[in-house]
């Protein structure tokens, strides 16, 4: 009788994995640039002039979104930093001789 058991090595499993990669910006960029030469060109319908067009606008939108966010950000950090610095004035004026007292 043969015991199989121990007999038997163990080999590493072999998988087929590619990994993919996604660039949604270069895929953004190559159809930009695709949808301007057929513009150029002449080949674009009504249509998809009006589609660019609202693309234009989105991402126009997307952009002015996200500098209004930056300058909220900005004033709320500089609007911190000045109640800070009245803090510190008052406190260097007229709070020096409570502290000595």
């Amino acid at each position: 009788m043969k015991l199989k058991f121990l007999n038997n090595t163990l080999q590493n499993r072999q998988f087929d994995y590619q990994p993919r990669y996604y660039d949604e910006r270069k895929e953004r960029m190559e159809k930009r640039k695709e949808q301007l030469r057929r513009a150029e060109s002449g080949e674009m319908t009504p249509e998809e002039r009006k589609q660019m067009l609202r693309e234009a606008m989105r991402a126009e939108s997307d952009r002015a979104g996200y500098r209004q966010g930056q300058r909220q950000s900005s004033n709320i950090r500089i609007f911190t930093l000045v109640l800070v610095l009245l803090a510190l004035f008052y406190f260097l004026f007229f709070g020096i001789d409570k502290v000595e007292t």
